[in-house]
């Protein structure tokens, strides 16, 4: 059932039509006294019920099944790993406008010939003489049918004319569905195809034997920034295609669709379908139809496209693999990469999952034998960067107190000056990090959120990047009324006015979550930078990955620091991918690049290996610091987040919750860590946050996990909202 309520997750028979002999069919059934939309999962002969009192379905919603054979086994496996109502994994699947019967599809206006085409173009040489258009129109309609507006532009009273013909009994109207396809005007012909190096050739190669034998283990490429992985894709799409099977590619961000849709489109064509949050509900709708109905066999998209209905799955690429932006963080708290990885177990598929900087997880999986290494070690054109590390200690001590370096104005300078373009890479939007009171130290915070407000210079306004509450900047001190108030850090909009007042002349996009609001929003920045209508790209995490300009000769990370200190023990990992990531943006083409990194902690083991591009040494030290505090892999997070407005009634549920797990383990093993706690973020939108948090050593001994959740289960207090979450994407 359509019911997002746990009392009705399970499974209701019912009697269905003769016709349908498979199941993932939506239909609409009577329930109680009503009727709702449900999901047909398994058809069966048999009943446990009264056969006389097995009702009918009401109807079928659809012409063909929504829902793939596979597709239903995946929802019961995330069901059961994720600890989720079978709906609400189903409803993933589905495209919301679906749903509810809420769809509407796009028509066009169709005019087609009412009579036989003899009859019609011997009407039409009567009609010739006193009614030209009307006979024009005939003998278009005679070649095939055609929209008004396309008879409209061939005479201004071609409508009228139409209606004329319409009334003679001649012609006939018709509303037609189109599909909308958002990236249209992006796609080639498919005729773009490059050499492959002898290390693309290779992994290439091994991946196309999987697709024509035996699946096998996933694959896992490290391949450096600009090493051509992406190459390696397309020939393992074409490969995929060639066998007859369709193929998903996920990219991590929207803001990696642009760039990566052009490319994909140029080589596929129209057999190319896109899916990302940022399409509206028509254009979602409309490329998942194509999708299920075959006319698109290519899929790219973000975390949900591991979903699409692609019927006869060979292949699954995850592009950035190591991305947080593949777990979900809403109402399914899934992973899609561990998705991807039991879809195609389930359908026989390939899994390639790509990155320059491997999560730390996944490469140790990797290493004892879970995953197949392939490795690409050099780039497809040009080399590598050379990284410079900035003390920004030293650059203060010597009174330099710009948000730029030395090091950093000179680069800037001289690639402005030789007409190339650089990327400044910052954390942070906004003009401020924050805003606080030299006389008292008070900080503006968020009314809702135990956040800090960001001020957005172009606004004058202060903001909370959680909730969207906005204020006033402050004269004076609401604490303690002085005129002292002084901003600290830097966001975006300072470093582009920065910039602006150093370089006058120079041509800048912004690029961060305030500058790409809207579906193109992410393109057209994108595509004017690689067309040379700016000189410099100012960005967050946007600009820090996947995108290749040729002309980008300079990357310079302003601050290399904002997420090294962060309460969690993926803060090094992060900032080694991220510093790693943008520094590969630079040196691209044929000019050598060069990347400047400004840093408070030079000396820091994710700064010196991401200077010399040294993933594996990087690992190597990561791993042996996780084995020895038993962090993932060698244990794992589970953590129970309780969230309402009444933060003393939370603390009570932890404790209780805390209570049940100590009598548990007092039989079993027990954890490394149990805590009961408020989050670090205790407060966000007015909301408070207490969690339950275990460490446990793996690997896990019995059902534990299942133990925990049906002991959460027990003690979970209904009128809080609370969720159970295994390796936690956020620790704070």
């Amino acid at each position: 059932m359509d019911i997002a309520s746990a009392s009705v997750d399970r499974v209701f028979d019912y009697r269905v039509p003769s016709a349908m002999q498979e199941p993932g069919w939506r239909v609409r059934v009577p329930f109680g006294p009503r009727e709702i939309e449900g999901y047909v999962i398994a058809l069966s002969e048999t009943t446990e019920l009264d056969k006389s009192k097995v009702r009918d379905i009401a109807a079928v919603l659809d012409e063909t099944p929504a829902l793939l054979p596979e597709m239903i086994d995946l929802a019961r496996w995330m069901q059961k790993k994720y600890h989720c109502r079978l709906v609400d994994a189903l409803r993933l699947m589905i495209p919301a406008q679906m749903r509810g019967g809420r769809v509407r599809e796009k028509t066009v206006r169709m005019a087609r010939l009412a009579v036989s085409r003899e009859t019609a173009l011997a009407e039409a040489e009567r009609l010739s003489r006193r009614a030209p258009v009307q006979a024009a129109i005939l003998k278009t309609l005679a070649e095939g049918d055609k929209t008004l507006a396309a008879l409209a532009e061939m005479h201004a009273s071609a409508n009228s004319a139409a209606r004329a013909l319409s009334s003679k009994g001649l012609l006939a109207f018709e509303n037609k569905p189109i599909r909308r396809m958002p990236y249209q005007s992006l796609m080639g012909d498919g005729s773009e195809a490059l050499e492959l190096l002898p290390a693309q050739r290779a992994a290439a190669d091994q991946i196309g034997a999987a697709l024509r034998g035996e699946p096998g283990a996933p694959f896992l490429i490290r391949g450096i920034t600009g090493s051509g992985k992406t190459e390696v894709y397309f020939e393992s799409i074409a490969e995929t295609l060639k066998l007859g099977r369709s193929a998903i590619v996920l990219v991590p961000e929207i803001s990696l669709t642009p760039q990566m849709v052009q490319r994909f489109t140029r080589r596929f064509g129209p057999l190319c379908a896109v899916l990302h949050s940022r399409l509206s509900v028509g254009e979602r709708y409309d490329e998942w139809q194509r999708i299920r109905a075959g006319e698109a066999r290519v899929v790219i998209g973000a975390r949900s496209a591991v979903f699409a209905p692609a019927e006869r799955l060979g292949l699954i690429v995850v592009d950035e693999e190591h991305e947080l932006s593949y777990r979900s963080e809403t109402q399914v708290r899934y992973d899609a990469v561990e998705v991807a990885e039991a879809r195609c177990a389930m359908a026989g598929a390939v899994l390639v999952m790509g990155s320059a900087t491997p999560s730390i997880v996944r490469f140790h999986g990797a290493e004892s034998g879970k995953y197949r290494l392939l490795t690409l070690e050099s780039r497809a054109m040009g080399e590598l960067p050379e990284v410079t590390v900035v003390d920004m200690c030293q650059e203060l001590l010597g009174g330099n107190r710009s948000i730029f370096s030395r090091t950093l104005y000179r680069r800037l300078k001289g690639c402005l000056d030789r007409k190339e373009q650089a990327i400044l890479f910052l954390n942070r939007r906004g003009y401020f990090t924050f805003v606080s009171c030299r006389e008292c130290g008070h900080v503006m915070q968020c009314e809702h959120c135990d956040v800090s407000l960001t001020y957005h210079m172009s606004e004058r306004k202060l903001k909370c990047h959680y909730c969207g509450y906005e204020a006033e900047l402050p004269k004076t001190c609401p604490e303690c009324g002085s005129p002292y108030i002084r901003h600290f850090g830097s966001g975006t909009q300072k470093v582009e006015e920065e910039v602006h007042k150093l370089f006058p002349d120079t041509r800048i996009l912004r690029m961060d979550a305030d500058t790409t609001a809207g579906k193109e929003g992410h393109l057209k920045i994108l595509s004017a930078f690689e067309k040379g209508e700016a000189d410099v790209l100012i960005g967050t995490q946007m600009v820090a990955k996947g995108l290749d300009f040729p002309r980008v000769t300079l990357v310079g990370v302003v601050a290399a620091d904002a997420t090294l200190f962060y309460p969690d023990f993926r803060s090094s990992e992060r900032t080694f991918q991220i510093l790693t990531q943008v520094a590969g943006r630079s040196g691209r083409g044929e000019r050598k690049g060069s990347v400047v990194v400004q840093s408070y902690q030079p000396g820091h083991p994710s700064v010196r290996y991401a200077k010399n591009h040294d993933y594996l040494g990087f690992y190597g030290r990561e791993i042996g610091q996780r084995e020895l505090g038993q962090y993932p892999p060698f244990g794992m997070f589970v953590r129970f987040v309780y969230t309402g407005t009444d933060g003393a009634a939370l603390a009570r549920h932890t404790e209780t919750l805390k209570a049940a797990f100590d009598g548990y383990f007092e039989t079993h093993d027990r954890p490394l860590l149990l805590t009961a706690r408020p989050c670090p973020r205790e407060r966000i939108k007015e909301k408070y946050r207490y969690e339950v948090l275990l460490k446990l050593a793996l690997p896990l001994k019995g059902d534990i996990l299942e133990d925990l959740y049906h002991i959460y289960e027990q003690n979970r207090a209904a009128e809080e909202f609370s969720v159970m979450e295994v390796d936690p994407v956020s620790m704070l």
